[in-house]
């Protein structure tokens, strides 16, 4: 994140989205500094799938929705989930994008 605070790069955190809630003090902080990260979240929603539930994002939603200044984007497709991360690129606030495992295959397979 001080990357992100310094305005030198465009900086990109990838992981499950279950995983954020592990670092939400400094997401918040984040926030707060009005830091230009961006987070992108896979495996968010209430959809079980291989990974089992303990990979599921269930309260990540919740979470970013608490933090000051963050924006969040919920693509649904892969074109969508393209466009939303060169919008977040482009954006100096705090941005997640959260998308399911499905969402970021169907660009490239259908």
């Amino acid at each position: 994140m001080g990357c992100a605070v310094r305005d030198r790069n465009v900086v990109f955190a990838s992981t499950f989205a279950a995983f954020f809630t592990r670092a939400f003090d400094q997401l918040r902080m984040a926030g707060i500094s009005e830091s230009n990260i961006n987070l992108c979240g896979s495996h968010c929603g209430v959809s079980i799938g291989e990974d089992g539930p303990s990979q599921m994002g269930l309260e990540d939603l919740a979470m970013f929705r608490a933090i000051p200044t963050a924006t969040i984007f919920y693509p649904s497709d892969g074109v969508s989930t393209e466009k939303a991360v060169e919008l977040a690129a482009n954006t100096k606030v705090p941005i997640v994008t959260l998308y399911n495992k499905e969402t970021r295959f169907k660009k490239w397979t259908s």
